[in-house]
């Protein structure tokens, strides 16, 4: 019998590769199996869809009421062309801090930052302050309150 390794081929002996090639094609076969797998896993994990490019519009209007708890002031701001009509709503503000130089009656001017579902206020800023002595006037889009009946 040949030693180990050795196998006979036509009356000779001859070294057995069948381990090395059966590493070999596992090797092989392992590679293929991972590459596939890793393909398949990056197929899985959809790309990030880009964050919508925020869009700005003007805005001018009178201050009705700030909430610095909510970082909000409602303005009832007139026609923001693009956007929408003239309405008094809250905004909110990307800094707390403006909120801090305003005052219910003030002018103000800001841009509105639209982006997605989100809207808010940058570069807030006084146009022209309140006079105190008159409360603010109701405009069209924000009315004043119907007056109670006296019996």
């Amino acid at each position: 019998m040949y030693p180990p390794g050795m196998i006979a081929k036509k009356g000779l002996p001859m070294p057995d590769h069948t381990n090395v090639r059966t590493r070999a094609i596992c090797g092989v076969r392992r590679l293929i199996a991972t590459l596939l797998l890793g393909a398949s896993l990056a197929g899985c994990s959809s790309p990030k869809p880009a964050a919508p490019a925020a869009k700005r519009y003007p805005l001018a209007g009178q201050v009705i009421s700030i909430d610095k708890a909510q970082n909000q002031v409602t303005v009832d701001a007139g026609d923001i062309p693009g956007f929408m009509p003239a309405m008094a709503m809250p905004y909110s503000v990307k800094d707390p801090k403006s909120l801090d130089a305003l005052a219910p009656g003030d002018t103000v001017t800001a841009d509105v930052v639209v982006t997605g579902n989100e809207i808010n206020l940058e570069n807030l800023a006084v146009a022209k302050k309140a006079d105190q002595t008159k409360p603010a006037q109701p405009s069209e889009s924000h009315p004043a309150p119907a007056k109670p009946a006296k019996h």
